[in-house]
């Protein structure tokens, strides 16, 4: 097999790799395009797919505490980009991207750390493999890995996108200008973020429980009125496209045991591509 041929199969799951760990679909697609030309400099390389996944990892880390350092500045709640699925293309990078709840909660790790639970719990890789790939021990790379997961447990239960058949259900009685049904789907613990960039009026801060979104979201209603929504099939799960005479948002739900838990409200419009 060439090494073009070679090249074409394993970046389906570069760019999974580079997705998971950027939270950024189109800065990924420019990790992977790096890799790419990183490539055209090495004549001869062992193990292609690992030597690639390695260079992306990298690369990936690179990007993501570019973006860290930048965040300093950025106005408000920071939340993965909303990418519709057939733009990411590949049955093999939809299989192997985390669902965008899991995505937002991996933006709460370090770069290297990211990297370190994508490799081992997302791609199933044996911890020295990894640790190969990031450039450490195996040693120091299992201690990173038990730090990094315990953040995550920190967080609470991992919460997952909200399936279609239930957001068929909110969606229908939101077209009805019905907001019940949907409210009454939150939990006590609920989390609002709204991530706008300082671009339009939003919440700055994430809102907590369930009485405080309620009336954030009635708030918007009661200005706005109840917008047109859609479901659209996004890379990381389904989403609701709310379009308002404002501007269109895109919402991901979380939820545990059917419970709503988190609501992430993408109104920044550079991160907003699901039409």
């Amino acid at each position: 097999m060439t090494t073009d041929e070679l090249w074409n199969r394993a970046r389906p799951r570069l760019l999974a790799v580079a997705v998971n760990i950027l939270g950024w679909v189109h800065d990924a697609e420019d990790v992977v395009s790096e890799a790419w030309l990183t490539l055209q400099q090495h004549e001869e390389v062992r193990d292609l797919e690992g030597w690639l996944i390695r260079v992306v990892s990298n690369l990936a880390i690179d990007a993501a505490r570019s973006v860290e350092r930048s965040r300093t500045d950025y106005i408000g709640p920071w939340l993965p980009e909303l990418v519709a699925g057939g733009d990411v293309g590949e049955d093999v990078v939809k299989r192997e991207l985390v669902d965008l709840a899991f995505v937002r909660l991996l933006q709460t790790l370090r770069p290297v750390d990211r990297a370190t639970v994508v490799l081992v719990d997302v791609l199933g890789l044996p911890a020295p493999e990894a640790a190969n790939m990031v450039g450490t021990t195996s040693s120091a790379l299992r201690k990173r890995l038990s730090r990094a997961r315990g953040i995550l447990r920190e967080a609470g239960d991992s919460p997952a996108v909200v399936d279609r058949k239930t957001l068929e259900r909110i969606t229908t009685s939101l077209a009805a200008a019905d907001l019940s049904t949907f409210l009454s789907l939150l939990s006590d613990g609920c989390v609002l973020w709204t991530d706008s960039a300082g671009q339009a009026s939003a919440a700055r801060r994430p809102v907590y429980g369930r009485d405080k979104v309620g009336r954030f979201l009635a708030g918007i209603i009661s200005k706005y009125g109840m917008p047109d929504v859609a479901i659209v099939e996004a890379a990381g799960g389904p989403v609701i496209l709310a379009t308002s005479p404002d501007m269109k948002r895109g919402i991901v739900l979380e939820h545990i045991d059917g419970q709503i838990t988190g609501i992430q409200i993408q109104q920044n419009q550079a991160k907003l591509n699901l039409d």
